[in-house]
């Protein structure tokens, strides 16, 4: 956070008829802003938008509370001069949202692993019922209890198709 106040202000428009406007002052730097309200969905649903830009409007006639804003949706940040620290409503909430970015963070990594994890484990499980096929099929097509008379190569076959299907 700074000792700067900014000003930030909020513009959707839904449909042509129905636009929406507010603003908040904030001490957080526009970029931790800018994520909080990503992180908010300010874009996207007019309660949100309503919430934290603190605009009362028209549109509760006209929308549904998770009805999209969908046609725009425009930030403007500027130093306010007329504002100090007690003007920041939200700037509690950002921090804590801030704060709890690297826990988000991983979690989401570890999601993104244990999903990799699974598909990797589905991949073994279906190598090793490959391999017991290919086993069942080596052995209908080669004598395996005469080790001494295979090949190199069908001795390889052999012991890597039992090694895959071993636990």
């Amino acid at each position: 956070m700074s000792k700067k106040v900014l000003e930030v202000e909020g513009n959707a428009k839904k449909d042509v008829r129905e636009m929406g406007g507010g603003f908040f002052h904030s001490t957080h730097k526009q970029e931790d802003i800018e994520k909080w309200l990503k992180h908010m969905d300010v874009e996207e649903y007019v309660h949100m938008f309503e919430e934290v830009f603190n605009c009362e409007d028209e549109w509760e006639e006209y929308v549904e509370d998770e009805e999209i804003v969908s046609n725009s949706f425009e930030l403007e940040f500027r130093e306010s001069e007329d504002a100090d620290e007690g003007y920041c409503i939200h700037d509690e909430e950002i921090q804590e949202f801030l704060d709890g970015e690297p826990q988000r963070n991983r979690v989401a990594g570890f999601r993104s692993i244990n999903y990799q994890f699974k598909d990797l484990m589905g991949n073994v499980q279906g190598m090793k019922d490959t391999a017991l096929q290919l086993l069942n099929d080596f052995k209908k097509v080669v004598k395996t209890d005469d080790d001494e008379n295979l090949s190199e190569e069908e001795k390889k076959i052999h012991q890597t198709l039992k090694d895959l299907i071993s636990p």
